[in-house]
């Protein structure tokens, strides 16, 4: 039977994740929260599994061990059909934004409707121009996606995401590429949205100044665990090697330059010589 988390408990929780890929371990019983109503980050060297934790919310990726809940449900126990109906209630913003080139503005965020629903056209139209007026782009409905700035369809994307009034947005990178008129605009709408429609918005994101403009909590994740977290204004200055190697970008540290190598004279053929 499913169950549903109670409303003060967190609307994410990650217990003892345990995930192995091609021999390498990308989390280590990994323990984590995700509070109700919240824009909680997540931060990390490249390479930490940022983007597969979401994979993993998202039920897209199992675990080896430990448990992934999402209001209340087991998401790698759920059968086929739940996994669908907890994955309407998610709105995930990519990246690229990944914006179907041969469509226009209002089909791209009309395409979930379309494909999930039997509304009548007068009711998507009416919900697509509401999300596009949210995100300010109402007059953008007839453009194509090539005629977009870069901020323009980071801000479709996000009225896509939200088409289906979410209770959990995930947001994988949602600065990246963006000027600084366009990233005041998405940390504008990521926080306004969060507050406005009571979301719970998840980031992955490596620009602590633009975190902490956005993000309530924030967790550092490397090694396959949570080696730090806090108040993104606070948590660089927590004296862990971990956060100043990552957020005073030294070249060396707990993450090492070097990626672990044979010794370096046999690889040449010189230790032979040496003796």
């Amino acid at each position: 039977m499913t169950t549903f988390a109670a409303p003060t408990e967190p609307l994410v929780r990650i217990r003892g994740l345990t995930t192995v890929l091609n021999g390498k371990t990308i989390f280590d019983a990994l323990d984590l929260d995700i509070p109700r109503g919240k824009v909680t980050a997540i931060m990390g060297p490249s390479g930490t599994g940022k983007t597969t934790l979401l994979k993993h919310v998202t039920g897209q990726m199992r675990g080896d061990a430990g448990q992934v809940l999402v209001d209340g449900q087991d998401v790698p126990e759920l059968s086929r059909e739940k996994l669908f109906a907890l994955r309407e209630k998610i709105g995930y913003l990519f990246q690229n934004s990944a914006l179907l080139t041969d469509f226009d503005v209002f089909e791209n965020v009309a395409f979930p409707l379309r494909q999930h629903t039997q509304l009548p056209e007068v009711l998507i139209r009416n919900i697509v121009l509401t999300k596009l007026q949210a995100v300010g782009l109402r007059g953008a409905a007839g453009l194509m996606p090539a005629e977009l700035s870069g901020g323009m369809a980071r801000r479709v994307a996000l009225a896509r995401a939200i088409v289906f009034d979410p209770m959990l947005i995930l947001y994988d990178e949602p600065f990246v590429g963006l000027d600084p008129i366009a990233l005041s605009q998405v940390l504008k709408l990521i926080r306004t949205l969060n507050e406005t429609l009571g979301i719970t918005s998840v980031l992955v994101a490596h620009e602590l100044e633009a975190i902490k403009q956005v993000a309530d909590h924030v967790y550092l994740i490397a090694n396959g665990k949570v080696v730090a977290q806090g108040d993104p204004k606070t948590i660089a200055e927590d004296g862990s090697p971990w956060t100043r190697q990552f957020f005073g970008g030294a070249i060396d540290g707990p993450v090492p330059f070097q990626y672990p190598a044979d010794d370096y004279a046999q690889a040449l053929g010189l230790a032979g010589a040496r003796a």
